[in-house]
């Protein structure tokens, strides 16, 4: 397992796109979280720790866009082929992406939910607060949203192979449908266990009690079933080609 995720990091830190992601992110983040701060400052009933971690679901895009490109990528390139004969386990070969990508993702998502917490408390001064037992919770929470939603990608993009196809359903599902469907009356009850509806449950300040099952359920299942499915998949997938000796 090892000298697979010492392959995969090498793939993905070779790569232009994949390096430049990360600091993007951070940058995106930082710049929301900071602005919605500053704009609310001097508003009177504000949630400050969902200010604080106001930018991260807008940078969550990227981190979804980096799972999905470094499984698409291979397809795309053909050096998937290459991959699979290097790595006979094909569960072996999936795991170490896997865990490459979101070891990547935990830290990176932890590090800036600290930096964008703290930059916006303190924007907020006196209506800022300090970090207790519940904020630490929140910066885990972070994290877990973060790296539930790139398993469920990278899932998907393991099963689809095309990176327009994975991004043109996942963009509009994480980020874009349960607004819509929150605003219809009829739809209201599904919207609520949509992912992205959870992981803005965890990034709040207090957690409405009818909402405790939600943020359980909703945010679990698709790392579970896009891990399931992309495992699946690769597990069936042979190479087309064999090394001849030479």
């Amino acid at each position: 397992m090892n000298h697979v995720i010492r392959s995969e990091w090498i793939k993905l830190s070779s790569l232009r796109t994949h390096v430049w992601s990360l600091p993007v992110y951070v940058v995106i983040c930082l710049a929301i979280s900071g602005l919605m701060g500053y704009t609310s400052r001097h508003s009177k009933g504000i949630d400050p720790v969902a200010l604080g971690f106001s930018g991260l679901q807008s940078g969550m895009i990227l981190m979804v866009m980096l799972g999905v490109l470094a499984v698409t990528h291979e397809y795309s390139s053909g050096t998937i082929k290459s991959s699979l004969l290097a790595v006979p386990k094909r569960s072996v070969y999936y795991a170490g992406k896997l865990a490459t990508i979101l070891l990547v993702t935990v830290v990176l998502s932890v590090l800036t939910a600290v930096v964008s917490f703290f930059f916006v408390q303190g924007i907020l001064g006196n209506s800022g607060i300090a970090v207790d037992v519940g904020i630490m919770g929140r910066f885990l929470g972070a994290a877990l949203y973060t790296m539930l939603l790139v398993a469920f990608s990278m899932g998907l993009a393991t099963v689809l192979r095309s990176g327009t196809v994975t991004l043109g359903l996942l963009v509009p599902m994480f980020f874009m449908l349960s607004t819509i469907l929150n605003n219809i009356p009829a739809t209201r009850a599904v919207a609520q266990f949509l992912p992205d509806m959870a992981g803005a449950l965890i990034l709040r300040r207090t957690l409405p009690p009818a909402h405790s099952a939600q943020r359980r359920n909703g945010i679990g299942s698709p790392g579970r079933v896009g891990r399931g499915d992309g495992d699946r998949r690769i597990r069936r997938a042979r190479p087309t080609r064999r090394l001849t000796r030479g």
